[in-house]
């Protein structure tokens, strides 16, 4: 893995000239560091997958009675993957020994199989009144949709058979060529289910003065098992088109003003367990009884289970404002938002034995603003448009499910949920610095975590009672950016065109835990270079003494800036004069080159400034794999 490579000692030898790979590295990092070479020359080449995904869609419309419609889709979305792995003999040289060679695992060859199968489907069946009287203007809709998810999965795999090495061939990579009594199988399968009545209003008068509703019953399968599979959700809104009053239209240089604003709710049941509420039984410890004796399985509960799980919802409500000035080529948007969330669905911490389960946590407030501006122009055969977006963030948590009560989450458990804090925020110790000299332990507050000496992180004393202790420990940081914002541009000659998208945030803290090494013999991160060494050499980075436990605590020395700006996608195309492609009976031809992720500015250590993580436990860089840059050539035709 990176991880791996990373770690190893980039001045030591990974082959031996006479005996091949090392399976551990030489010299001062042997045993505690695997070869990464290994993974990289011995188990290479040794997957074949083979993945299929087809997607279509149909409709069918019906106008009748002059000022109907009735509209029925459907769509379905299936994928089909399918994969051969093959374990090879890994023969590696342990320098402990001259000549030792040795055999990683079992000694044996073996192959497994898996197929998984995915399927989507969609139906939406609507039903549309639209009417203009003098001033009124009308469009009435009400509709039935359902979704259907359903997945399946199976897995197998086998070992040789005594003296019968499987062939490092793919044609060979079947179960089937293995020896049936080292079988051993698996399999998976969910199907989750969401039906919707809905119905929605939209009404203007004199084309200024808007206004729309909606109101929806959504049932989902999620919640079947606890009876709260339905769920009420509704909007409204309001609008004035202020440019289109009478006293406004003699100004020139403003094309369009509307004021808005919009209540509504929404609803989440977007889960990963495919039944969070039902209590799934997972392998556990046989046991023996009876005589004759006779071994039974054991079994035991995935998760708890919740008999109260609801659907999770969302109010929010939003004002705002948007304009078109100087012929429509710019174009501002303003709005302030409020959302709240109730019945937060998240992971709650398990009992021993237990993975954490799913549970409604309590309610999270967001609040900001939403900022957008764009212009765009004409010049002769020029064209070209530039325009941004920009939103704040600001988040807390109103309540949990009781009083003082606190979700701890993370490898770490440095992520912390807690009513009047930022959801899962970082907690842990603030630090003012390096211990320079006893003198200075001498002179500070007592730590009573540990016994400290120079070179070791310097606590704050938060509560001021003159000692270190956990009650010093309070939040050091906050996942949720402050502001994040976009920037595109296009331009256009002719037939060519040109588009660049930039995005980035700031004002948010990533936690980092994947340089936390419990072996000093592991390769460190550059900065570490500048490590305290002696008094005076350093006041931000500790000593390098593993044995120092009390430098591996929660605290800020984790924390760094999750702030970046990405330029996320750059595309270049030219297309096709459309008087010589009706020659030949196509109505339009693009060419394009396409790059994503081309450059990324950061100021984390790790490889990327975007981490993914769970409603309560995120932005924690355990060491993610790079984003990569990807390259895309293509052509759009049309018929």
């Amino acid at each position: 893995t990176v991880t791996t490579a990373v770690r190893a000692t980039p001045v030591t030898t990974v082959f031996n000239d006479q005996y091949g790979l090392y399976t551990t590295l030489p010299e001062f990092q042997k045993a505690q560091m695997n070869n990464p070479m290994v993974d990289v020359d011995l188990k290479a080449n040794t997957t074949r997958a083979e993945n299929y995904r087809g997607s279509g869609n149909v409709y069918a419309e019906w106008d009748f009675l002059k000022h109907f419609q009735f509209k029925a889709m459907f769509s379905m979305d299936y994928a089909s993957n399918n994969s051969r792995k093959f374990t090879p003999i890994i023969q590696v040289y342990d320098a402990s020994a001259e000549g030792n060679i040795v055999t990683l695992g079992d000694g044996k060859t073996g192959v497994s199989q898996a197929k998984q199968t995915e399927m989507k489907t969609q139906s939406d069946y609507l039903l549309t009144y639209t009417n203009t009287w003098g001033d009124h203007s009308l469009t009435a809709t009400a509709g039935f949709t359902t979704y259907y998810n359903k997945l399946e999965n199976l897995g197998a795999a086998r070992a040789q058979g005594v003296g019968l090495v499987i062939p490092d061939n793919p044609d060979k990579w079947y179960v089937s060529i293995g020896d049936a009594g080292t079988s051993t199988n698996e399999s998976t399968q969910w199907e989750r289910a969401t039906v919707s009545m809905l119905g929605r209003i939209l009404y203007n008068y004199k084309g200024r003065y808007l206004f729309n509703g909606s109101f929806r019953r959504d049932g989902s399968s999620a919640f079947s098992y606890t009876g709260n599979q339905w769920q009420n959700f509704y909007s409204v809104g309001l609008g004035w088109l202020m440019s289109e009053e009478e006293w406004m239209k003699d100004i020139e240089w403003l094309d369009m003003l509307k004021l808005k604003g919009s209540w509504g709710t929404l609803g989440n049941q977007n889960l990963d367990k495919a039944y969070p509420a039902e209590p799934l039984l997972s392998n556990a410890y046989s046991a023996v009884f009876g005589t004759p004796s006779a071994i039974y399985p054991g079994y035991q509960l995935s998760y708890l289970p919740n008999a109260t799980l609801r659907w999770e919802k969302v109010e929010a409500w939003e004002v705002g404002a948007e304009a078109n000035f100087f012929r429509n080529r710019l174009h501002l948007e303003g709005v302030y938002y409020k959302k709240t969330t109730k019945d937060l669905l998240a992971e709650v911490p398990g009992i021993s034995g237990t993975v954490p389960g799913i549970g409604n946590l309590g309610s999270i407030e967001n609040k900001g603003i939403e900022l957008a501006i764009n212009w765009r122009d004409q010049i002769g055969d020029w064209n070209y448009s530039i325009g941004g977006n920009l939103t704040t963030i600001k988040n807390k948590v109103l309540s949990l499910v009781q009083e003082g009560y606190s979700i701890i989450s993370g490898d770490k458990s440095q992520s912390y949920t807690m009513a009047g804090f930022p959801i899962g925020y970082f907690y842990g110790y603030k630090v003012e610095g390096v211990y320079q000299n006893q003198a200075e332990i001498d002179n500070s507050p007592k730590n009573t975590l540990a016994t400290v000496t120079p070179g070791d992180l310097k606590f704050v004393d938060v509560d001021g009672n003159g000692e270190i202790t956990p009650a010093d420990r309070t939040m050091i940081g906050d996942p949720t950016p402050d502001v994040t914002y976009g920037i595109n541009f296009s331009v256009g000659y002719k037939n060519w065109e040109l588009g660049v998208d930039m995005m980035g945030q700031a004002g948010n803290e990533i936690y980092r835990t994947w340089d936390n090494y419990n072996w000093s013999q592991f390769n460190f991160m550059k900065q570490r270079l500048n490590r305290w060494h002696g008094e005076g050499t350093s006041n931000s980075q500790p000593l390098l003494n593993m044995k120092h436990t009390i430098n591996n605590l929660n605290s800020e020395y984790y924390i760094e800036d999750g702030s970046f700006f990405r330029i996320r996608n750059v595309q270049l195309a030219y297309n096709f004069d459309k008087t010589l492609l009706s020659r030949i009976g196509v109505q339009a031809l693009k060419l394009y080159a396409n790059i994503q992720n081309l450059k990324t500015w950061k100021h984390n250590t790790g490889y990327t400034p975007e981490l993914g993580g769970t409603a309560i436990a995120f932005g924690v860089d355990n060491g993610s794999y790079p984003m990569p840059v990807v390259y895309t050539f293509g052509f759009n035709l049309t018929f």
